[in-house]
């Protein structure tokens, strides 16, 4: 699916945040604000984008994410298509910029997926990179078998993935380069 006035090049091809965003970004002005107000582009290590559009009950809806690294911090903005609450049907865009300091990140992991074609050579399927915090994002409290009750605290994960239908073999191989990036920058 493509949003009308969405660009549709691949932002893979692109080294520079700047470019990328402004390649595959619908919102590329609001986000580049947005990450230049906490990041100079000249210290960017590594990045991803991504931008997913779905239907809403208020019609199309585009959401919009770049994860950036600078070797010290994880920087992640999001642009999100929303209904207003105050005046239902009417669409709102809502961006948001939030900074992660790396040594939060306390577990990261990255899944590679391959597959096999007609003549048995190995190619690249999936990558799906894996970022936790300690950060609790919820807790569940549940009953147990002998009537006593048992918390279950979730923390905070970030998750990343591209695949063959979603982004290709360049943004594949970007999402690894990121995952790597920030894996030097941990610990």
């Amino acid at each position: 699916m493509s949003h009308p006035d969405q660009p549709d090049q691949d932002w893979a091809v692109y080294q520079g945040l700047e470019d990328a965003a402004r390649a595959y970004l619908r919102d590329a002005d609001v986000a580049l604000d947005a990450i230049t107000a906490v990041l100079d582009l000249d210290h960017v290590r590594a990045f991803t984008c991504e931008r997913v559009l779905s239907t809403a009950a208020f019609g199309e809806s585009l959401w919009q994410e770049i994860a950036v690294t600078d070797g010290h911090r994880l920087i992640l903005w999001h642009g999100d298509d929303e209904e207003n609450e105050d005046n239902p049907g009417e669409v709102m865009f809502s961006s948001s910029v939030r900074t992660v300091p790396l040594a939060a990140l306390v577990d990261q992991g990255m899944r590679t997926r391959y597959s096999y074609d007609a003549q048995g050579a190995r190619q690249l399927h999936s990558v799906m990179l894996y970022l936790s915090t300690q950060t609790p994002e919820r807790s569940v409290t549940e009953l147990t078998e002998d009537a006593g009750t048992r918390t279950m605290q979730y923390v905070e994960t970030y998750r990343f993935a591209k695949s063959v239908t979603d982004g290709g073999r360049g943004q594949m191989q970007r999402l690894t380069q990121f995952g790597r990036a920030l894996s030097r920058a941990i610990g």
